[in-house]
């Protein structure tokens, strides 16, 4: 009996080593479209730090912008024979027959914000359409209901779309609030050149007329806090989405008015956690993620509530 349990116990041990050796090797693809971005450069961070925690190898890359550099990315990764891929803040259907090439593969692709698309193991996000309702509730209200406003859109990514098309929604509702101007990003590669040169316009046009400025996200808000403060106007409410470090030092400073903070390292987190489930632990991807669109929580954070 003694004999048999120790031959049970050695081959289980075996098994454990080689599990625990595959692991170790394991090589993931990251995939970031643009470093510049604070929010997508902490989502690539804590991607690195949990990855090699872990004992994998991971390939960081960016894109800076680039759809095509991206696709060639995905293709490269392939090429490579990569165990996973992960995409941050992507544009999946606009490389899709790169995507459809790691499909082909077998090798599983996880999004971090990047709105689902067939095929991709899951999408790990939080709600851009609540994301969406909390700021711009809280915009109107510290309005007061009434006042002039810049909006700046970025329509190619569907979650700052998505924040955008609520805040018209409820933009409705106050005819007391005036649009004097509205910009939308058009090329991600020089955004923040391009909305300086647009809140510079603005902020001569209209001067102290301007009540509040309400961003797609918190980048675009630095420059709009930044050209305020350089043209010397007071008590204009100036509020994004993401919850960077420096937006809150922005907040405290009073540079920023409020934001919505992102979880992006718990997004990471949540990757690893996947990717660990199903190429590691063998798991099958309908057992390890059921839900197709992971849902993480976003709180709004103004001066009251700093963390």
């Amino acid at each position: 009996m003694k004999r048999h349990f120790m031959f049970v116990y050695a081959v289980l041990l075996t098994f454990s080593l080689i599990f625990s050796a595959a692991a170790q090797g394991l090589t993931v693809g990251f995939i970031a479209t643009n470093f510049a971005n604070e929010a997508t450069a902490r989502a690539a961070n804590a991607f690195e730090k949990y990855s090699k925690a872990k004992g994998w190898n991971p390939i960081m890359l960016n894109s800076a912008g680039s759809v095509k550099t991206q696709a060639d990315q995905l293709q490269n990764l392939v090429q490579r024979k990569v165990q996973a891929i992960v995409l941050a803040h992507a544009h999946p259907l606009e490389v899709q027959d790169a995507l459809n090439e790691a499909f082909k593969a077998g090798i599983p692709v996880i999004t971090i914000d990047s709105g689902y698309v067939d095929g991709v193991v899951a999408d790990i996000t939080a709600d851009n359409f609540v994301m969406g309702a909390k700021i711009s509730t809280y915009f109107m209200d510290k309005l007061g209901g009434k006042g002039n406003i810049i909006v700046i859109k970025f329509e190619k990514h569907y979650g700052t779309r998505r924040r955008g098309k609520v805040f018209d929604v409820e933009l409705s509702e106050y005819p007391g609030i005036k649009v004097l101007g509205e910009y939308t990003i058009t090329s991600p590669q020089t955004f923040l050149a391009d909305t300086r040169n647009a809140m510079e316009t603005f902020v001569t046009r209209f001067g102290d007329k301007i009540d509040g400025v309400w961003c797609a996200f918190d980048a675009l808000a630095y420059v709009a806090g930044d050209v305020i403060q350089e043209h010397g106007l007071k008590n204009v409410i100036v509020t994004g989405v993401d919850g960077n470090k420096e937006t809150f030092t922005r907040i405290k400073d009073g540079k920023m008015t409020a934001t919505i903070a992102q979880p992006f390292e718990d997004m990471a987190a949540k990757a690893i956690e996947l990717v660990d489930k199903i190429v590691v632990k063998k798991l099958p991807v309908a057992q390890a993620a059921p839900l197709k669109i992971i849902y993480m929580d976003a709180p709004l954070v103004d001066k009251n509530t700093l963390p």
